[in-house]
């Protein structure tokens, strides 16, 4: 399967999850956010997928960040995104997390059957740009492809505590 390495735009999503092998069968979903407005934005990634695939077929986890210090949520999250065919990460920041997700990446990552699957960022945008702006994105950039994973960005501006939509899917 060919990898995408860019962020794409809204029907590479269709694109992305009809060329994955499960999309025949059963597709395995996990879905780590850190908020409910993260989660909000998952849920609708999480309904797209459905509808283009059928809801009988997609089956997914969820996965908050701050419960990835307890070792039992850890280690059901590492599981579930080892077999997971999309693994979703739906962040309100753009730079540092705790360290359980970084943990949680790299409990998973090295277990991963290369090449098949892809990791979707969720990320809020940095409002400043800086020099340092964007770690967050580049971060799992490359861990899609250390997993050789297909990689998908959407990115909205928080403000007040609202997404605004400035490249999504």
């Amino acid at each position: 399967m060919r990898r995408r390495s860019d962020a794409n735009k809204l029907g590479s999503l269709e694109k992305l999850v009809t060329g994955l092998p499960a999309s025949e069968c059963a597709m395995e979903i996990t879905v780590v956010y850190d908020e409910a407005q993260t989660h909000a934005w998952a849920v609708e990634v999480y309904k797209k997928i459905q509808g283009i695939l059928g809801a009988q077929v997609v089956r997914g986890t969820w996965w908050n960040v701050a419960d990835l210090g307890e070792p039992g949520v850890l280690a059901g999250a590492v599981s579930k995104a080892i077999w997971s065919d999309l693994v979703v990460v739906a962040l309100s920041c753009s730079e540092g997390l705790p360290l359980p997700f970084y943990f949680w990446v790299n409990a998973w990552l090295p277990h991963r059957v290369n090449g098949v699957g892809a990791l979707v960022g969720l990320l809020a945008a940095p409002v400043h740009k800086t020099t340092q702006s964007g770690r967050l994105k580049r971060y799992l950039q490359s861990v899609a492809r250390r997993a050789r994973m297909d990689w998908m960005v959407g990115e909205r501006i928080t403000s007040d505590r609202v997404f605004r939509v400035i490249r999504s899917f």
